[in-house]
């Protein structure tokens, strides 16, 4: 994200009961409280398919505008028992929207506006998803989905077209919430453009993705735009395990970072494990942190590094000479000049058993593993037979702290 403000988020709700000052709830306001929400339960019951929108009894959707009408009822339990066409639909209003609670706290989304219930899709498919809001923040399938309870899991997603302003994906635009995006693939043909934190599956936040798939054309546009990624523009704090991504990556503008065939970051993540990437990245001058399988990774604890597992990429980047950082796996730890104040020095990540195969032709401080490492890193077991600028003895790290100075990267 822009910048961190927590990865965690508290709601204090406070009950005032003041049994001798008149400031408590009476017997029939909380009479009057149950009966709207039965009246509610009673109104959804006859627009979904079945259930009645508990855990146990999930609300069923089996058309198009009943999944539409899950925005009226974002807290609800779901499962999706049919597959869905939405080509209908000739722009696609995001399930759940991300507003900010307040300027300072810029990645807290108002959790009354987000989606915060479950969605299982029960391996049913929603297909033809057409999305055109190129100012909004938050697009996707579901534009926002956050909190303790909210999960998105067992969902396949077929041929979105999607274009968005920030957090912009083919299922998930902003994704804040305790609870893993499981088993959901994105299949078929698919087109996702937007100018920060572009993935197929996420687009970014700060969950965990595991057991995910997706093949998709993702572009990043605008100078200085950050996050892009097949499966995910860029996570925080976050795992990907078990998942992988198809297809291509395209960076048009200027000085821009975080750029991944799998992942734009996992940054202060704990582990990608068991991931591959088949992809075609291209990318725009002065561009950097860029990755076959992840642009950038890492922690700032050397003990507890980001750990990158048993990955396999089989990439072709295309770099002008003026983009750096470029590894065949990974770019390397976060850092940039413009952000130097904050975060004086790289993150420190772990590499073990990876396989690059493809080729990288152009760019700068470049290795068929790792772009540029610093401090702690690690590169190990790991091997490649991926060509740079036609070479086939490349080394596997491009460059570290003792033969590139930080002042000398971008």
């Amino acid at each position: 994200m822009k910048k961190r403000i927590s990865s965690l988020f508290l709601i204090l709700v406070a009950v005032i009961l003041a049994s001798f000052t008149g400031y408590g709830l009476s017997y029939a306001d909380t009479a009057t409280d149950v009966q709207l929400a039965e009246a509610s339960t009673e109104i959804a019951a006859g627009i979904f398919a079945g259930g009645s929108g508990t855990e146990a009894d999930p609300w069923q959707i089996a058309t198009a505008e009943q999944l539409d009408s899950v925005r009226d009822y974002l807290d609800g339990f779901f499962v999706l028992t049919a597959d869905i066409d939405l080509s209908g639909y000739e722009n696609w209003e995001p399930i759940g929207a991300f507003v900010p609670v307040s300027e300072e706290e810029e990645e807290t989304p108002e959790l009354d506006l987000a989606f915060t219930g479950t969605f299982d899709g029960g391996n049913h498919k929603i297909s033809n998803v057409h999305i055109l809001k190129e100012t909004t923040e938050g697009v996707g399938l579901f534009g926002c989905v956050a909190g303790d309870q909210a999960s998105i899991k067992n969902l396949i997603v077929e041929n979105v077209d999607v274009t968005g302003g920030m957090l912009v994906a083919g299922v998930v635009g902003y994704s804040q919430f305790t609870n893993t995006i499981d088993s959901v693939s994105l299949i078929g043909e698919n087109n996702i453009t937007g100018g920060f934190l572009v993935g197929g599956i996420a687009g970014g936040g700060f969950s965990n993705i595991q057991n995910c798939s997706a093949d998709a054309n993702v572009t990043l546009v605008g100078d200085g735009a950050q996050g892009i990624g097949i499966l995910a523009g860029g996570m925080e704090t976050s795992s990907i395990i078990d998942s992988s991504a198809t297809g291509t990556v395209t960076v048009t503008g200027d000085s821009s970072f975080s750029i991944g065939g799998l992942a734009g970051a996992v940054h202060e993540g704990q582990t990608v494990e068991d991931c591959q990437a088949d992809v075609v990245i291209t990318v725009g001058e002065n561009n950097s942190m860029i990755g076959g399988l992840i642009g950038n990774a890492g922690t700032y604890d050397a003990e507890n590094p980001t750990l990158i597992s048993n990955a396999s990429v089989t990439a072709v980047i295309n770099a002008p000479d003026s983009a750096e950082r470029i590894g065949g796996l990974v770019g390397g730890g976060f850092y940039l000049n413009l952000y130097k104040e904050y975060r004086p020095v790289p993150t420190i990540l772990k590499i073990v058993d990876g396989k690059t195969s493809g080729s990288i032709d152009g760019g700068m401080i470049v290795g068929t593993i790792a772009g540029y490492t610093y401090n702690d890193s690690i590169v190990e077991n790991s091997e490649s037979t991926m060509t740079v600028n036609g070479a086939t003895d490349a080394d596997q790290i491009g460059a570290t702290e003792e033969t590139v100075g930080l002042d000398d990267l971008k």
